[in-house]
């Protein structure tokens, strides 16, 4: 790799610095976990799920990294479950904002664009029964 921004597949050049598409999906999984409308990550089907476990990634993965090869522009697709109640386009402006500021301030990559699904939306009270019977 010739240029500071030669890109592959797996991986991002910044400056020399190869940063791998699973430091991208820590990074935007550290964020979005901290935002608390956000419940979980969508489930992503049981071959996914079980992907997921052996660290092996696929089409059903809930965190999609894309990095442009000419540019070097990240484009992240998230897939997610939040609370019922709340205001479905201000909270993911939000998760757009706190992953794109995420990803700029650990890596210094541009963030071209961050996609966010919304794949269920599930009351607190449904959440607090079920950690409950979980405990039981």
């Amino acid at each position: 790799m010739s240029e500071s921004n030669d890109v592959n597949i797996n991986n991002s050049v910044v400056n020399g610095i190869h940063i791998s598409e699973d430091v991208y999906s820590s990074i935007v999984s550290s964020t979005v976990l901290e935002i608390e409308e956000v419940v979980q990550f969508a489930n992503s089907g049981i071959v996914g799920g079980l992907a997921n476990l052996i660290g092996k990634k696929t089409s059903d993965s809930p965190i999609h990294i894309d990095i442009d090869e000419e540019s070097s522009d990240i484009t992240v697709t998230i897939n997610l479950v939040i609370k019922y109640g709340v205001f479905i386009p201000k909270v993911v402006e939000n998760i757009q904002k706190k992953v794109t500021t995420s990803i700029k301030e650990m890596t210094g990559q541009t963030v071209s664009s961050v996609n966010v699904r919304i794949h269920n939306i599930v009351k607190v009270e449904d959440i607090v029964e079920e950690s409950a019977e979980e405990e039981a």
